[in-house]
């Protein structure tokens, strides 16, 4: 899928990782809707993204943490954008450091009401929206070409999901057991979820960060503890998230993988 042109919708795209992400996507012509709970980011989101080079941009709000506001929010910026090619979904639960035994209820469903089940069904929004016969706003822009009719190959790619997972999904880490089990759950499912959609031409791939060098880190300590543990003890740049991201938005050839971009902290 090529980048440029390609109608891109960032989930949690308006702070932190996300927003570089989105940005990235601008610079790369995109066109990108960035989204936020809170509605008064809108205006400052869409000054950015525009001055990052985004072919089109917008910013909505909306929450994930139900089917229904999965499917609303997606809706919303696929109108934005007039379509559809690429879904990032960037939007994180609570990242509070915590013992396992002291985690409630309410923590533990926080985690998984966002990252678990937000992705889970934004994906299938998002796989409605690529798919949908007849539909004005069937996906056009950003595809790359089908084989000819002759050849036999997958289906051209008509829309791509990356998540943003995490390394504490792939090793634990006792301070922050609910969001990484949750994480973990967000990983098996872009396997599943690349699995069942491959022969609708939808690609699913993930993104996971090591510790990253944030200005807005509200837990700085914390992150430099985690990337000491690591191999070279250096902190992922957000530069470096967003080239993965491009990497799977525009390889056709890539689909149900889990790009580890962690600067060795799993040597760890």
């Amino acid at each position: 899928m090529n980048l440029a042109g390609a109608r891109c919708l960032v989930v949690g795209g308006v702070r932190r990782l996300g927003r570089e992400i989105a940005l990235d996507l601008a610079r790369g012509g995109a066109a990108v809707c960035a989204s936020s709970r809170r509605r008064d980011d809108a205006e400052e989101a869409v000054a950015a993204l525009e001055r990052a080079g985004a072919v089109a941009a917008a910013a909505v709000s909306g929450d994930v943490g139900t089917p229904q506001a999965a499917a609303a929010l997606v809706g919303s910026g696929a109108r934005r954008l007039r379509g559809l090619d690429v879904v990032v979904f960037a939007a994180s639960g609570p990242f509070v450091p915590q013992r396992p035994e002291q985690l409630d209820e309410a923590a533990w469903d926080a985690s998984f009401d966002v990252v678990a089940k937000g992705f889970f069904f934004t994906a299938c929004e998002a796989l409605r929206l690529f798919t949908g016969a007849g539909e004005a706003e069937a996906v056009t822009a950003g595809v790359t070409a089908g084989p000819a009719e002759n050849e036999t190959a997958h289906p051209p790619t008509r829309g791509v999901v990356v998540a943003i997972t995490d390394c504490l999904g792939l090793q634990p880490w006792a301070a922050f057991a609910a969001h990484g089990a949750a994480k973990a759950a967000q990983i098996h499912l872009v396997k599943e979820l690349a699995r069942a959609w491959a022969p609708d031409g939808v690609r699913v791939c993930g993104v996971a960060p090591g510790p990253v060098d944030l200005e807005d880190d509200e837990h700085r300590a914390a992150t430099l503890r985690a990337a000491s543990k690591g191999g070279d003890e250096r902190l992922v740049t957000p530069a470096q998230v967003a080239a993965a991201v491009r990497f799977c938005i525009e390889n056709d050839g890539v689909t149900g993988v889990n790009v580890v971009v962690d600067a060795g902290a799993l040597l760890s």
